[in-house]
């Protein structure tokens, strides 16, 4: 987690923190219940599931149940980092398209990714593909930010201290696959990653906006947490988009050493 995260277009950085933690913590949740390593080398915690449809959902949904405190605490063997609290140590958001912007954070700290509740799952064993609905009743965040940017027809500049509370979050993922046959064996490759996610009310503060300018700055988070809703609107579709591209590209690097014969077996 200490690479650094780029973005072709994008809201605040606490907003592109907000959607990455819920794509990465959903791929890592369905990834370890699915059983992402061979059974010679799978933590004894983790129950390998069967290639069988009429037992893969419920064998999922209780890995994913089991796996909550060893989430919560990393899972080194997998390369799993803590999710409680989630660290961030540097993102970056850069756009050009939906207006000038250019925005960082740094040492963020996320909280509440571990009590998350599985909505509905599926895994369709023969199309190869996983949707999950995922719901974080909540999330808060601490860190460092720096902006310069103009959304709708509020201008946002400087850098200081951000918080901000997220509640009813929830993410829709479908993660597609397909077989790919390397030297003689098959292994699964994800080939696309659609990823909707809606936050129901969040609150935000910028501190240090404009050089310290306290009456400025107070004016400016005023507007942004009044109007919040149009400002995620008008950027979601794009977050969603860029970080489904991250986690596909996780996801395969999970994946590309561990054969499908093995990463689920025939019972």
């Amino acid at each position: 987690m200490g690479s650094r995260i780029k973005t072709s277009r994008a809201y605040t950085a606490e907003t592109v923190a907000t959607i990455k933690m819920y794509q990465y913590h959903v791929l890592a949740v369905l990834l370890c219940a699915f059983s992402g390593y061979t059974s010679a080398t799978l933590p004894d915690y983790i129950k390998v599931c069967k290639r069988d449809q009429s037992t893969i959902n419920a064998c999922v949904l209780e890995n994913i149940e089991h796996l909550r405190p060893y989430l919560a605490r990393g899972i080194p063997e997998l390369h799993v980092p803590s999710i409680e609290p989630f660290y961030i140590p540097e993102l970056i958001a850069i756009s050009g398209e939906l207006a000038s912007l250019h925005a960082s954070g740094k040492n963020l700290k996320v909280s509440g990714l571990s009590n998350y509740t599985v909505k509905s799952l599926d895994v369709d064993l023969d199309k190869i593909t996983i949707r999950a609905k995922v719901r974080f009743p909540k999330l808060h965040f601490d860190g460092l930010y720096n902006i310069d940017t103009q959304i709708l027809v509020v201008p946002i500049k400087g850098e200081g201290a951000l918080t901000a509370h997220a509640s009813k979050c929830e993410a829709d993922v479908v993660i597609k696959s397909k077989i790919d046959n390397r030297n003689g064996a098959d292994y699964l490759r994800f080939t696309k990653a659609d990823i909707s996610v809606a936050v129901k009310d969040y609150m935000i503060r910028l501190d240090g906006l404009f050089n310290g300018d306290k009456a400025l700055g107070d004016a400016t988070n005023e507007v942004i947490n009044q109007n919040k809703q149009d400002f995620l609107k008008a950027t979601l579709p794009y977050l969603e988009k860029t970080v489904a591209k991250l986690v596909l590209d996780l996801a395969n690097k999970i994946m590309e050493s561990t054969p499908y014969s093995e990463l689920l077996p025939v019972p």
